[in-house]
């Protein structure tokens, strides 16, 4: 028996929490009966899903098969595997009547596999909608009245007071249909929860499960428990290398240069050549390699100068893979990749400043090089304190909900070493009692 803080039983109150506007507006209600053009409707679904993702372009620009990059596979068997099961679910009649879901039973426990594994190869390529919301409250039917082979049972802690606990029988299809649902109605804090204990219970998920927790940290910006969940996927499936491209991003993004190196190093050197975070890895670690370079002018032949020149040097190997990267993403997708911060800070500190024919750093570019690194370690500086030292967060969490009128209020500082900042009074308890009183220092 394992105790359950977000109950797998209320897979239907949890759906209805969902906000599907768009899957609304399209409801149709299909049963024994139904004469509606279901075949106009998919090609309609088929044609919204060339919307979805950015591998969909590899079809609209027939190259999906110049490519042999794996993360291209499993999204087109997801999608593939989606589109197969909504065609059968479009199939079964919606509804939870005991006989109903005794007559389709077959059917509801097909479909939902098969969606599942869908969404475990590739989230992105399973769109949630009016009809599978039903079909989780089907399939929640046929598990707590058939208790099919693989259930497992959990006590439930009642709302009311004095009430006692209850218990509910979930299989590992039916959490995942949570997570799924959940995860699509952003509900990132629910979602963790769930998936916190989908990490405990089905140890061969759990690095996929890691990763969506990651994905839900992040968007609720704990980039803490972001980088502490893809940190244990990347130890139990080394393989997939796409880990490191996030933690790369994310240590960027709050300003920790050589963790950020550390993890895009290990990914470029890992990763598929077409692989579509391969352009941004590169000019990170262009910008990255050149902030580190070493301040101060110095004699020719010292220490210094000769890492000055090496570090240059590789800078700007990495600014040209990085072009390079561009192109073949263009050849592939026929679309350039995003302008996003790090590229458009690679090239202001590089575009103007490109090698000789042979490749060669020209020595009149050094100087405009050197003093990019120095405008670039500015950006850098004081890491600390532009982020929670304990969570992560940007900004002061009392900002929300605060009218966009008021003047937003700043991050809290320590006040004896004025070295690190918190979003809130409680992570700055927590980050003393953990780590910062043995750091501490005037």
């Amino acid at each position: 028996m394992t105790d359950v803080q977000d109950p797998i039983a209320e897979v239907v109150a949890q759906t209805e929490q969902v906000s599907l506007e768009e899957a609304q507006e399209n409801t149709h209600v299909h049963d024994e009966n139904c004469t509606h053009d279901h075949e106009h409707e998919h090609e309609h679904d088929a044609a919204a899903s060339q919307q979805r993702n950015d591998y969909d372009l590899l079809e609209t620009n027939n190259t999906k098969d110049k490519t042999t990059d794996p993360l291209v596979k499993n999204y087109f068997e997801a999608k593939e595997l989606f589109e197969k099961s909504m065609t059968l679910l479009n199939a079964i009649p919606e509804g939870a009547e005991p006989e109903l879901i005794e007559k389709h039973k077959d059917e509801i426990v097909e479909v939902t596999k098969g969606l599942m594994k869908a969404f475990l190869l590739d989230e992105k390529a399973c769109v949630m909608n009016q009809r599978i919301l039903k079909l989780a409250e089907q399939y929640e039917v046929y598990v707590q009245t058939h208790n099919p082979e693989g259930t497992s049972t959990a006590t439930v802690d009642s709302e009311e007071e004095d009430a006692e606990q209850q218990t509910t029988i979930y299989t590992k299809d039916s959490v995942v249909f949570v997570i799924w649902i959940l995860f699509s109605g952003q509900q990132w804090a629910h979602c963790v929860q769930t998936l916190s204990f989908a990490i405990t219970e089905f140890e061969d998920i759990r690095p996929r499960m890691l990763e969506l927790r990651a994905s839900c940290q992040m968007a609720l910006r704990n980039y803490k428990g972001c980088n502490e969940d893809l940190e244990q996927a990347l130890e139990i499936a080394p393989s997939n290398v796409e880990n490191h491209s996030m933690l790369g991003n994310v240590y960027y993004a709050t300003h920790q240069a050589q963790e950020a190196i550390a993890h895009f190093k290990a990914f470029v050197e890992a990763a598929h050549p077409d692989s579509r975070t391969l352009p941004n890895a590169y000019y990170a670690l262009a910008t990255l390699t050149l902030q580190s370079i070493p301040s101060g002018s110095s004699k020719k032949k010292s220490n210094q100068a000769l890492k000055q020149v090496s570090l240059l040097k590789e800078a700007q190997m990495y600014f040209q893979k990085a072009q390079g990267a561009d192109l073949r993403f263009k050849e592939l997708y026929g679309v350039v990749t995003a302008f996003n911060e790090i590229k458009r800070t690679a090239f202001m500190a590089f575009q103007s400043r490109s090698a000789g024919r042979n490749g060669a750093l020209q020595p009149a570019q050094t100087p405009a090089l050197l003093e990019a690194a120095e405008a670039l370690k500015k950006s850098f500086k004081t890491p600390g304190l532009l982020s929670c030292a304990n969570c992560g967060r940007h900004d002061n969490i009392a900002n929300e909900g605060r009218s966009e009128e008021l003047k937003p209020k700043a991050l809290l500082k320590c006040a004896k070493c004025n070295k690190v900042a918190y979003c809130s009074r409680p992570c700055q308890i927590t980050h003393w009692n953990t780590t910062h009183k043995n750091t501490c220092k005037k």
